[in-house]
């Protein structure tokens, strides 16, 4: 229930800072998000950063979500859509899972997995 709560309230925090999406709760409690496009579809420099930028707070709330992953451990970056990976984990099922975790959220591209197994 925590958990929930806590992907709530950060999924909330990063629509309020990237000033592009609106976002509503359904009956169920779950974040629904829009982004801001425009007619067209086609996104500014500035419009792609912010929206990778969402796409960051979604990933890592997932990640967070996700109970046998060290989700502090591992660090995000996205650009153009494109997920990039770093830092480390104890085992290397918790590096598959999180790349496996990453590449079910919505609105991401590729992964890219540079996390190390560190083994402890």
């Amino acid at each position: 229930m925590k958990q929930a709560n806590l992907l709530k309230l950060v999924m909330a925090g990063a629509l309020a800072t990237t000033g592009i999406a609106a976002h509503a709760l359904d009956q169920g409690g779950i974040i629904k998000i829009a982004d801001n496009a425009g007619a067209s579809g086609v996104m500014s420099d500035t419009g792609r950063k912010i929206s990778d930028s969402a796409l960051t707070a979604k990933v890592k709330a997932e990640l967070l979500a996700k109970k046998d992953v060290p989700s502090t451990k591992v660090k995000v970056k996205t650009i153009n859509g494109v997920v990039h990976l770093t830092g480390s984990v104890p085992q290397s099922a918790q590096k598959t899972l999180v790349e496996d975790t990453v590449k079910g959220v919505d609105g991401v591209v590729e992964v890219k997995n540079d996390i190390q197994v560190s083994g402890k």
